[in-house]
């Protein structure tokens, strides 16, 4: 069912599956959202209120308009962009010139309605990071002012979390009392729940739960945990040692230590110590300021993972290629969705660096933006499809792939202004595709397919010698087309498996043919400035009405919807954004 979430502008955003709590501005209602039985109707109050929205990803803007009542009281809908700090906007007066075209499952969006209040656009500002669900059918609680004498129930909770843990029955919720519950040190957590009865620890609506680290001891399996802040560790924040399986980690704020999360136990290229993990769900969570990795599956393998609607920054600023966003040494069927990945020492997004056979099937990174990460934006080793991601303000070469044999989809991207930033660029190739092994100086065989990207605006003028193009190695086997190409002139495409040819192609030998006579490739490439809304330093890449990206996209094998939930046309755009 569709439902709206609705908060007095200025609470914290409310989760998935959760109810209107806390304090309501007190005001005079001007309008109200017609909820589902038994939900009833929820007011709303003048000027522009704060929701979270829990419709399906890519709810067309005009369905939400039509859930309001009365017809008419609501003025416009304000979506706060965070990675490019912008505002985008529906009017139902003038729809023609709305760039909100749908809203996201857990957006961030102001409601403006008619009233006193005057309907304009908030000022820019933090979201808050998203709390937990609060509809929690609890069976056990923990309360600062409890005891661990007592039976664990509403009316006489327990004390402390690590008894709860120990006391946990399968089936059992237990709900953690708002406190800061740091003083008990790790939590260990060995008992688990099964397929149909997990155990489900979360912090109880109304306030923050703190604790100091979170580890789930070998094989334990079916536990979820939700909602905690978790804080003042010296070295890994959540952990999974290893055998676990069928976990989920939702709604938590995890800070500080060498690692957010830490994903099986072991040294980098070795067999875990305690097992592999399997079936892990990671969502709707802000890890951040990590000495080293923030979310970091080493040894691995990690398979059956899920990473989603995960924001990560700050992470690994000392460590260079020590410290990514998200690393995964080893592991099958990962996908990782709807991230923002920012502002990370190392890498953004790090896969499968230590499958060296290569060929792993199912991993998919899809709608993310990763942004001003000092090293690498995206790297899959071992095979992968990558689709509607937005790239920019890497420092250094901002997608890589093909280390290791595989075949590799990358569709739909928006790529540039990366190698932009004086501060921590150095100049390298827009894309590399199967660069040559450095101990063994070949180039893995690797089945590439290229379709529907963006690559413009890649290495400064003043980083280096300047603009640079992208790479494909002499193992590549290219299928090719429909690509927009604006970086460099004298060389938008490397192609060492040509021969017969110079392997660097300008930006005139691909618009007039040559490319494509000498390739076979490049059919519908275009070669122009794509006209992104704007661009270094305050970067946007939604294309502008006139872009030459409009348009001008393949069809065959295209999502079907872009990076922000539009639908695409049978001739959708070329790039992440759908105009």
């Amino acid at each position: 069912m569709k439902r709206l979430i609705i908060a007095a502008f200025g609470l914290t955003l409310v989760a998935a599956f959760s109810a209107l709590y806390g304090s309501l501005l007190h005001a005079q209602p001007v309008g109200s959202i017609t909820l589902p039985d038994p939900g009833g109707t929820v007011q709303l109050y003048p000027g522009c209120n704060n929701i979270s929205l829990t419709f399906p990803d890519g709810t067309a803007s005009e369905t939400v308009v039509e859930a309001v009542t009365p017809s008419g009281a609501l003025q416009a809908i304000w979506h706060h962009n965070a990675a490019q700090n912008r505002f985008e906007g529906f009017s139902p007066t003038a729809p023609q010139a709305s760039d909100l075209l749908a809203v996201d499952f857990l957006d961030a969006v102001w409601l403006c309605m008619a009233g006193p209040a005057p309907a304009v656009a908030p000022s820019p500002g933090a979201v808050s990071p998203p709390t937990a669900p609060t509809q929690l059918a609890c069976t056990r609680s923990v309360a600062p002012d409890g005891s661990d004498d007592n039976p664990g129930t509403g009316e006489a909770p327990w004390q402390t979390i690590q008894h709860a843990a120990d006391a946990a029955q399968p089936g059992d919720t237990v709900c953690v009392g708002s406190g800061d519950y740091s003083a008990e040190g790790e939590l260990r957590f060995s008992l688990s729940g099964t397929a149909d009865s997990p155990i489900t620890f979360g912090a109880a609506p109304g306030g923050t739960v703190t604790v100091q680290a979170l580890t789930l001891n070998p094989g334990t399996s079916y536990l979820r945990l939700v909602g905690f802040a978790v804080q003042g560790f010296p070295i890994w924040g959540v952990t999974l040692l290893g055998d676990n399986h069928n976990i989920l980690l939702s709604h938590l704020a995890v800070s500080g230590g060498e690692a957010g999360f830490r994903l099986t136990e072991g040294n980098s290229g070795e067999n875990p110590a305690s097992g592999p993990v399997s079936d892990v769900i990671l969502e709707d969570s802000v890890i951040r300021d990590s000495m080293y990795t923030a979310v970091d599956c080493t040894p691995g393998p990690c398979d059956q993972t899920v990473f989603r609607r995960l924001e990560i920054y700050g992470s690994g600023l000392e460590a260079g290629f020590g410290g990514d966003g998200l690393g995964l040494e080893r592991g099958r069927d990962v996908v990782v969705e709807d991230c923002f990945i920012h502002d990370n020492g190392g890498d953004g997004i790090d896969l499968n660096s230590r499958d060296f056979a290569g060929n792993v099937p199912g991993i998919v990174v899809r709608r993310n933006r990763v942004a001003r990460n000092h090293l690498q934006g995206i790297k899959l080793w071992a095979g992968g499809r990558m689709e509607n991601n937005v790239v920019w303000g890497q420092g250094i070469a901002p997608v890589a792939l093909g280390m290791h044999p595989g075949a590799y989809e990358v569709v739909n991207n928006t790529i540039a202004y990366n190698m932009y930033s004086t501060d921590y660029s150095e100049r390298d190739y827009a894309f590399v595709a199967a660069y040559p092994n450095p101990d063994t100086g070949t180039s893995a065989a690797i089945q590439l397919t290229l379709v529907n990207n963006i690559f413009a605006f890649n290495t400064s003028p003043q980083v280096g010698d300047g603009p640079t193009g992208i790479y494909s190695g002499e193992g590549v086997q290219l299928t090719e087309h429909h690509n927009l190409y604006w970086s460099r002139e004298d060389g938008e495409i490397q192609a060492d498996f040509v021969s017969g040819h110079d392997v660097l192609f300008t930006r005139a030998e691909v618009s007039d043919g040559t490319w494509t006579s000498v390739t076979g490739q490049g059919q519908g490439d275009v070669t122009a400035d794509p006209l992104f809304v704007s661009g270094w330093s305050e970067v946007d890449l939604h294309p502008q009405a006139a872009s030459p990206a409009v348009g001008a996209g393949s069809g065959g094998g295209a999502p079907s919807d872009d990076a922000e939930g539009r639908p695409r046309t049978g001739t959708p755009d070329i790039g992440a954004y759908e105009r």
